[in-house]
């Protein structure tokens, strides 16, 4: 199971998921749990992914999202895993959620927590003006694999990544026949409190 930060904006180590994949981890038999740090982010100890984070403002490229499918399927290879799935939060939501349509069958199965899954509607609706590099969950369902579970998770006082982002990828997932759903909690747009338990419980029902 893989455990996914989002952008950090406001600067500052982006290992919130640590705690999270540990405690995973260790409820669980049979399961390895694993928080990455997204190119160029660092955490507390002052371990340091490769890459950059581009100022921690447009992280949506083709090339940070390759480098973390990379990772993801290196390490499924090294502990010998029959499946993965995966839970991102914010940016690193938008970050699985390109994986699942450019690296069909890496992933069983995806939580998108608080997800830009439509990256232009939601710089526009942040009143921000997108790069035609962003690559945009809602643009990589042609190729997700069927079979492949997504639960898309928002608070719903978010005003950041709207809940209406959510449920809009999941109506477009649905029309192509994905297994996918819309939970909208309690709560804002930080991964804490009502998003954390909702999405680490829908993770924990596809790491059966």
């Amino acid at each position: 199971a893989f455990f996914i930060h989002g952008d950090v904006s406001a600067g500052g180590p982006a290992d919130y998921m640590y705690a999270h994949a540990r405690q995973f981890a260790a409820s669980r038999k049979n399961v390895v749990a694993v928080a990455l740090l997204r190119p160029g982010y660092y955490d507390r100890n002052g371990r340091q992914s490769t890459g950059s984070d581009n100022g921690r403002r447009d992280t949506f490229h083709a090339g940070n999202n390759r480098a973390v499918a990379g990772a993801i399927r290196e390490l499924k290879q090294r502990y010998g895993a029959r499946g993965a799935v995966a839970l991102g939060h914010s940016g690193g939501a938008g970050t699985i959620g390109v994986i699942a349509g450019s690296d069909p069958g890496l992933l069983n199965g995806v939580i998108l927590a608080a997800c830009p899954c439509d990256v232009a509607a939601w710089y526009q609706s942040r009143g921000r003006r997108g790069s035609h590099s962003s690559q945009s969950p809602v643009d990589f369902l042609s190729g997700v694999a069927p079979g492949t579970a997504i639960v898309a998770v928002t608070g719903q006082a978010d005003d950041n990544t709207r809940p209406e982002l959510a449920s809009d990828y999941v109506a477009k997932a649905n029309a192509r026949g994905l297994v996918a759903r819309v939970q909208i909690v309690g709560g804002a747009h930080n991964f804490n409190g009502p998003l954390s338990a909702a999405a680490v419980a829908a993770l924990a029902g596809m790491a059966r």
